[in-house]
């Protein structure tokens, strides 16, 4: 699918009026003249661990400035109960659906299904082979990510290290995280995979953190140097792990983040080092907004990439008091900001349904 280089200039679609306009911009007619509240669908194919949660919050949150109603449904990875809720809300006529995590093969059929049916379609790291007019593709930058991420791992060990790898074939963005770790295995050919582990399940931690401790067993101390995490669901078990078996000489590094990650990195002794993300309530907030603007038949892109950022652990650890994802973004430059896809006309909404 081609990329569309996203510039609200570029698109020239969002202008945003002056703070003091007096004239509150008009609604477009399809939002005006809508019978009742807005219905949106928001469908993962995850469970309700710390960083769906907030992808939820972010979707919720943005839906309720705009006096949306937005509903959502966790299948905990299980592909048959995601089609099963998608299914459901393209019957029950849904205004938008927001699909997180769908898999081959089955999610471009139910892509094309819902919009088939007139509804709008905004999807995240879904597996959505072909572009599908007035969809739009969401994803993370999964390379920079992984180059973020593993990179600081080789950095830390100066390209020689023995490593698990924490990973679950299937999700698209687990596939691109892999394609751009075998480039990166190209480049550090003496850092060793020893193995690689991960499961998606109702309890990936609690999982994740007996498979980890049954590697532990296999190798003694100094034979593992280090953890390379996907998903910091997968890291918060190996560091359960790590911290109960004595083996926090073997250093964490990970994607993905969520408060409870924040507070795992800051304990005294933690191997976590480093996390890169981006903030998931953003994530859920901005595909609420594009489903919003394809409502009211503004144009939206193909494709849209949510751009990473480093967490590390001394950054962290140096912060005199707490530190939670909503206040990353006063360490982090730009962190859970963006005005893309806000049109005019959601000031309008928001001050009605204040």
């Amino acid at each position: 699918m081609k990329k569309i280089a996203l510039s609200l200039v570029a698109l020239g679609l969002f202008t945003a009026l002056p703070g003091f306009a007096a004239t509150p911009a008009p609604l477009p007619a399809a939002i005006a003249n809508h019978d009742g509240p807005i219905r949106i669908a928001v469908i993962r194919n995850l469970g309700s661990d710390d960083n769906t949660t907030q992808f939820i919050a972010g979707a919720i949150q943005e839906g309720k400035k705009l006096g949306f109603k937005i509903s959502t449904f966790l299948s905990n990875g299980d592909d048959a109960k995601f089609q099963d809720f998608v299914n459901q809300a393209i019957s029950q006529k849904y205004d938008g659906i927001i699909l997180s995590q769908g898999r081959d093969p089955y999610s471009t059929a139910l892509v094309k299904k819902a919009v088939d049916a007139g509804i709008k379609v905004a999807v995240f790291d879904t597996a959505v082979n072909g572009e599908i007019p007035g969809v739009t593709v969401t994803q993370q930058d999964d390379a920079s990510l992984t180059n973020l991420s593993f990179g600081q791992l080789a950095k830390d060990f100066n390209g020689k290290a023995n490593i698990i790898k924490l990973w679950v074939a299937g999700f698209p963005p687990m596939e691109r995280r892999q394609a751009a770790y075998k480039a990166l295995q190209k480049q550090y050919p003496d850092i060793k995979e020893l193995e690689s582990i991960g499961a998606v399940s109702s309890d990936v931690q609690g999982d994740t953190a007996n498979k980890v401790g049954a590697i532990l067993a296999k190798y003694p101390k100094g034979k593992i140097d280090a953890i390379w995490g996907t998903w910091d669901a997968f890291s918060q078990g190996a560091y359960k792990a790590l911290k109960e078996n004595g083996r926090t000489e073997i250093k964490l590094y990970s994607i993905d983040i969520s408060n409870q990650d924040l507070q795992l990195m800051r304990e005294p002794g933690s191997p976590w080092k480093v996390s890169v993300a981006v903030d998931p309530k953003l994530i859920g907030a901005t595909n609420v907004r594009l489903v919003a603007n394809k409502i009211a038949g503004e144009a939206t892109p193909a494709t849209y990439d949510f751009k990473a950022a480093a967490i590390p652990q001394a950054l962290l650890t140096a912060q005199p008091g707490p530190v939670n994802v909503a206040s990353l973004g006063k360490i982090i430059p730009g962190w859970g900001q963006t005005e893309d896809f806000i049109a005019p006309w959601f000031a309008t909404l928001e001050a009605k349904n204040k």
